[in-house]
């Protein structure tokens, strides 16, 4: 199975996140979160992420469009999951990492071999991850109002161990468990009988190309 190919884009910056997400929209890599894995959640959200890396940092940009916006949650590793979730997940080896964000950047990141006993993102690290959202808290949209959000987030290389050539195994998912109409899509199907994102043999291949 060939790799999903994540270009390199030099000098990016988040001193300059207009230009980020340009870049991201003309050159990254796109893809699609729109696997419905569960016949009890039916509901599609149109969600797209932008995937590129520059020297320091793996960018995601994330564009949700119509959803029920919900966002309670407002302070890192909160259960991030039950709001209006976009999330990466990544595996090295035996041990995976989940970066989960609500639509307001607010992120929870763990580690681990599976989804018991993870060890949470230290809080140093944590603040090293750039979050450029739409939303905020004064501009939150009625939550019984479909509206639409985007979130750009540069991760840090050396968090998850990358660099240029690298390759690895992840998946990309969208979630609400406390939306209005609670959803679970995925870029890569998931077969279980549940809804469970922490199933790394369903991850897909991705590579750092230069």
């Amino acid at each position: 199975m060939s790799a999903l190919k994540i270009p390199y884009l030099k000098e990016m910056s988040p001193e300059t996140p207009v230009t980020c997400t340009d870049r991201l929209m003309t050159e990254g890599a796109k893809l699609n979160i729109d696997k419905i894995n569960w016949n009890d959640y039916p509901f599609i959200i149109d969600v797209k992420v932008n995937l590129g890396y520059s020297d320091h940092y793996l960018w995601l940009n994330y564009i949700v469009e119509k959803e029920l916006v919900r966002a309670v949650c407002r302070m890192d590793q909160e259960p991030v999951w039950q709001d209006s979730c976009v999330e990466f997940f990544i595996s090295q080896g035996d041990i995976y990492r989940n970066f989960e964000f609500n639509s307001l950047g607010v992120c929870l990141s763990a580690s681990g071999v599976d989804r018991h006993d993870r060890k949470s993102l230290e809080s140093d690290a944590m603040a090293k991850i750039t979050r450029f959202p739409s939303l905020n808290i004064e501009n939150l949209p009625d939550e019984n109002t479909p509206a639409n959000w985007t979130l750009m987030v540069a991760i840090p290389l050396d968090i998850i161990g990358l660099e240029a050539g690298s390759q690895f195994r992840a998946n990309f998912y969208k979630c609400g468990d406390e939306t209005k109409v609670p959803h679970y899509l995925s870029w890569s199907a998931i077969t279980t009988p549940s809804p469970d994102f922490h199933r790394p043999e369903y991850f897909d291949l991705l590579e750092l190309v230069k």
